[in-house]
C-alpha cells in the first residue's frame, strides 16, 4: 500500500489518496512489479513525490513515474 510512505504531516486527502494507490496499482501492474519489491517501493516514493511536486492527474503521473521507472541506468 502507497500509504506507508505517506508521512504524518503530509496532508493527503481520501480521494487524492485514492487516487495515488490506483495510480502505483496501474503502474507495477504495466510494469509488472510485485507490490512487495524494492522496486515497487522506490516506484511509491516516486509516485508520492510528483504528487508533492505539484502533478495531480492520474495520467500525467502514470506517465511521469513511469518513464522514471522505464529509464535505462548506466
Amino acid at each position: 500500500m502507497i500509504t506507508r510512505f505517506i508521512r504524518a504531516d503530509d496532508f493527503v486527502g481520501p480521494g487524492d489518496l485514492a487516487m495515488l494507490q490506483r495510480v502505483f496499482d496501474e503502474l507495477c501492474k504495466e510494469c509488472l512489479l510485485s507490490q512487495r519489491s524494492a522496486a515497487a517501493d522506490e516506484l511509491a516514493r516516486q509516485v508520492i513525490q510528483l504528487y508533492k511536486a505539484g502533478a495531480r492527474e492520474p495520467e500525467k503521473l502514470i506517465s511521469m513515474a513511469g518513464n522514471r521507472l522505464r529509464r535505462p541506468t548506466g
